[in-house]
């Protein structure tokens, strides 16, 4: 399963709350792609993620907005 969410525009802590959510919702080895433009989440959605024990990498970043693809962890 493969889910994209588009959270351009998006502040704290929408990102982080609706990462979250969508997260939860994917079952073990969903990949969820994360689009965004808001530099804290740079930090903020990768703590999250590796809290709940998954994998992520930016996969693409033209230094305004980036693509951040997460793997969630059985």
């Amino acid at each position: 399963m493969v889910v994209e969410l588009d959270l351009r525009g998006s502040i704290c802590p929408g990102p982080t709350v609706e990462t979250l959510a969508v997260l939860k919702a994917l079952p073990p080895g969903g990949r969820l792609t994360v689009i965004t433009d808001y530099p804290p989440a740079r930090q903020t959605i990768p703590r999250l993620v590796e809290q709940r024990r998954c994998s992520w990498r930016i996969t693409e970043d033209d230094g305004k907005t980036f693509h951040m693809e997460i793997v969630k962890g059985g």
